[in-house]
């Protein structure tokens, strides 16, 4: 049992890590040619994790500064969602527009990661005191 318990550990350390530093890095790659202009909420995409549980995120379109429009569906998942029709505050990457997102949900993220880069740290030298 203690093998599995390290094994999860290390798993979930890992990916965290991964994932904390792989978002953070995408940040500081990109954060000089970010731009924030408003779009426009234009529907709602339902799912289900299990039974009963519903999740909605906002799809959104937005104009970019050449001109371009794009509809984009938000990372973020909530019940009921936002009101279709309301405009919301987007930034996104002029490289690629489509990975664009609500500028509250994107700065939850960039706030978020760090935490989660160091519960990642945590649980790997968790791992590694044990493993030694």
């Amino acid at each position: 049992m203690h093998t599995f318990q390290l094994l999860l550990q290390v798993l979930m350390g890992g990916v965290l890590v991964w994932a904390s530093a792989a978002e953070l890095v995408e940040y500081a790659r990109t954060r000089s040619r970010l731009v924030r202009t408003t779009g426009v909420v234009v529907g709602r995409e339902d799912s289900e994790m299990r039974p009963g549980v519903k999740r909605r995120s906002a799809v959104f379109r937005f104009t970019t500064e050449q001109g371009r429009s794009f509809e984009v569906v938000s990372s973020a998942q909530t019940w009921p969602g936002p009101k279709v029709g309301a405009p919301i505050p987007v930034i996104y990457d002029p490289e690629r527009p489509w990975r664009a997102e609500r500028v509250g949900v994107f700065v939850f993220k960039l706030w978020f990661m760090p935490l989660t880069l160091a519960l990642g740290v945590f649980l790997l030298v968790l791992a590694l005191r044990d493993f030694m």
